[in-house]
């Protein structure tokens, strides 16, 4: 019986370790390879011409772009459990410094991210940790009073949804003070004397500079830090954060981040001579509303309401989120309005004209373009136009204000 040459093990299923940043080249390579057979596809020089087999080489031209893409971000892509593996280790360091008993489950370690994000991910998560480990968890003996087992549970899970990961730190503890929050925020002036924010909204705070109900300062917590970094490095990830906590039963942090940081599929809108682009999971309609439906004015707040069967949407216009946007065009009747879905509820956008759908190149917004409000950073289209990426999330909250 003949024994495999060498090379032949080889080629089946070898594993070789290549430099991340190699990696990197490759994927900004594969984005102007993107950009250069769309610019050349949509080319004015071909206007008139008579090409009877154009339409569709470059329609296989550009699925095999995409295949390209595709393939180039899984080169990227790490399992999380690199980054849940060393919070395991801290666990044990976290029971000795607090002298509480912690049982750390993990679900999901297999889950791809992509490896940008990974890198970036420790630090925020073990402040989590340290925060569930710190407040959330309750000493033995108050625990044995409130009927729970000695040892508190922290749940570390990670899922593929969609075209984003979501990461949760769960644990079974206190919960979070809505008392001492409110009465903190209250002396930052986030809340008026009397305001009684939804949950929702209270949450929120605990992410704000320097905020920390924490009466002492220890080396796990207290100073103020740490939760402001997550929500920054969330921002920077095009990621988003959601809190939920029940008195007694607990606190749930989620994490939302894209697989890729690379290629974002969007929908290319277009309101006057200004483009945008918006990722495609967050879009859950698109329609153009019969003239009884057009937005109005509500009684209460003022805000801009679209009827959409039955139900009414806020309306944020982006000629008035965006200083220096121009009206759009078209007359109210005739706009079309995108319908996204966000963590505070849906928002509709009227905008002229849905162009295209596009899996787009990213880029990050650098200087004083940094500054613009709500926004993941530009895409780069073929057409050699610039797109501005919406961030629906923070859209949505800055629209229903």
């Amino acid at each position: 019986m003949s024994t495999p040459s060498p090379e032949a093990g080889a080629s089946d299923g070898g594993l070789m370790r290549v430099a991340s940043d190699k990696i990197s080249r490759l994927m900004d390579l594969v984005g102007e390879l993107s950009l250069s057979v769309a610019e050349t596809v949509h080319s004015p020089d071909l206007q008139g011409l008579e090409l009877s087999r154009f339409d569709a080489a470059a329609h296989r031209l550009g699925m095999i772009v995409r295949e390209v893409q595709d393939a180039a971000t899984e080169l990227r892509l790490v399992p999380v459990d690199e980054v849940f593996r060393r919070l395991r280790r801290m666990i044990r360091e976290l029971e000795r410094q607090t002298g509480k008993r912690i049982d750390l489950a993990v679900e999901g370690a297999d889950t791809a991210i992509d490896k940008l994000v990974a890198d970036r991910l420790y630090d925020p998560l073990l402040h989590v940790l340290r925060n569930a480990a710190d407040h959330g968890i309750e000493p033995p003996e108050e625990r044995r009073a409130n009927g729970k087992s000695e040892a508190g549970t922290i749940l570390l899970a990670a899922q593929q949804v969609g075209s984003e990961v979501r990461i949760i730190v769960a644990d079974d503890g206190r919960g979070l003070s809505r008392e001492k929050i409110l009465r903190k925020a209250r002396e930052k002036g986030l809340f008026g004397p009397t305001e009684e924010p939804e949950p929702s909204a209270l949450w929120k705070v605990i992410f704000e500079p320097g905020f920390s109900t924490a009466e002492t300062v220890s080396n796990l917590s207290g100073r103020g830090v740490g939760m402001d970094v997550l929500n920054a490095t969330m921002t920077a990830l095009r990621g988003r954060i959601a809190v939920d906590s029940n008195a007694g039963h607990g606190t749930r942090v989620s994490l939302h981040i894209p697989v890729s940081l690379a290629f974002l599929d969007c929908l290319i809108l277009r309101l006057g001579e200004q483009l945008f682009a918006v990722p495609i999971d967050v879009v859950s309609e698109i329609t153009r509303p019969n003239r009884g439906d057009l937005p109005t004015i509500s009684a209460q707040g003022g805000v801009e309401l679209l009827r959409l069967r039955g139900v009414h949407i806020p309306v944020c216009r982006l000629e008035h989120y965006y200083r220096g946007t121009a009206p759009g065009t078209n007359a109210a009747d005739k706009q079309v309005f995108v319908v996204f879905a966000t963590s505070q509820g849906q928002l509709a956008v009227p905008v002229d004209e849905i162009l295209d759908r596009q899996q787009v190149v990213m880029k990050p917004l650098a200087g004083r373009l940094a500054q613009v409000r709500a926004s993941f950073g530009c895409a780069l289209l073929g057409t050699g136009e610039v797109a501005l990426v919406l961030d629906c999330e923070r859209l949505g909250a800055g629209g229903m204000v």
